[in-house]
């Protein structure tokens, strides 16, 4: 597909240890050679830190397996980026099959934290209760930046980054702890998202984040999940304007997407991010092209799946695990290939 922006890029999850193999060799063989320039990977607690290695999350990757990755991106110009959920989506279930990936639920249950709350507890903004959906990092507990940033400065370097994507989306949970009670959400988020923007660029790195929590859904129309509709989105005033905004929107919509221009007025560089249904990604990149004022940087397509799964899809034509993966692949090949 042709798009006229210079960002072409994409969100992978970080392979299961076994698959780093073939997720090196489909980005080799598939997504440099049609134009990716940009990577975004889902490591989550994904790799095996030294300095808090108790934050481990389910198969860690090792230095060496994130080298492989590095390498194969630097020798095709590649930009990798790793991306991290530094407040919400903190717990949910493996998916089936098991691909490493924890997915929210919208029943409350007693769910399987991922690697920061699994190790202290206490940094959950609802320590005691089942999660709704997904869990959420205390952003008030003074214990939280001291781990967290350890775990952005390993990430940085292994990774050799000059940029971190730090989720921050679908966050329903905040606001809810006696001491965060004390703050509007608009001040607790806005105080995050600038405090951890402030130590990546201490670091020589930019900030990228989800934009739904900058996003109010009574007066943009999107639904819960796509925009806030728990009092975060003040924070759009407050936070530093070099932060790279990725907007995603997946569901179908009238053909107005009043975020592209939210982003411009409030002096923002944003990406747009569609998932896997055409229809509505065509929509979406039709409006964006038609209302982007200098300030869209290009197009960062989301996946989900086990990015070994999409991989040896895409490589070997085997058939996908996930309800979803031949449907992404689809996708992916109308965004990356010339049509």
């Amino acid at each position: 597909m042709k798009l006229p922006w210079k960002t072409k890029g994409i969100v992978l999850t970080a392979p299961l240890t076994e698959e780093v193999d073939n997720v090196v060799k489909f980005i080799d063989e598939y997504l440099a050679p049609n134009g990716c320039n940009t990577i975004a990977l889902q490591i989550r607690y994904r790799y095996q830190f030294k300095k808090h290695p108790e934050c481990m999350g389910y198969d860690p990757l090792s230095e060496a397996d994130v080298k492989k990755l590095v390498a194969v991106c630097k020798k095709n110009g590649i930009r990798l980026i790793p991306k991290m959920n530094l407040h919400g989506h903190q717990s949910g279930l493996p998916n089936t099959p098991t691909d490493g990936i924890l997915h929210g639920h919208h029943e409350k249950i007693n769910d399987i934290r991922d690697g920061l709350l699994r190790a202290y507890p206490d940094l959950d903004e609802q320590p005691d209760e089942p999660a709704y959906y997904s869990r959420s990092i205390c952003l008030t507990n003074p214990l939280v930046k001291i781990i967290l940033f350890d775990l952005i400065d390993e990430l940085l370097e292994v990774f050799e980054a000059d940029a971190m994507h730090i989720g921050c989306d679908e966050v329903l949970n905040i606001g809810l702890c006696p001491e965060c009670k004390k703050y509007s959400n608009a001040k607790l988020f806005g105080d995050w998202v600038t405090a951890v923007h402030d130590h990546l660029a201490s670091r020589g790195a930019r900030m990228l984040i989800w934009g739904d929590r900058f996003l109010n859904s009574a007066k943009t129309g999107y639904q819960e999940y796509e925009s806030s509709a728990n009092g975060t989105d003040p924070a759009i005033d407050t936070v530093p304007k070099d932060i790279l905004i990725c907007d995603w929107h997946y569901e179908k919509t009238p053909t107005v997407y009043p975020s592209v221009d939210i982003y411009h007025e409030k002096g923002f560089e944003m990406l747009i991010s569609p998932w896997r249904v055409r229809a509505n990604t065509d929509q979406f990149i039709k409006y964006a092209i038609e209302h982007d004022k200098g300030h869209i940087a290009g197009i960062l397509l989301t996946t989900w799946c086990g990015s070994g799964d999409l991989a040896r899809h895409m490589l070997y034509g085997e058939s996908g695990k996930w309800l979803h993966t031949e449907e992404i692949a689809r996708m992916v090949r109308h965004i990356f290939e010339e049509e």
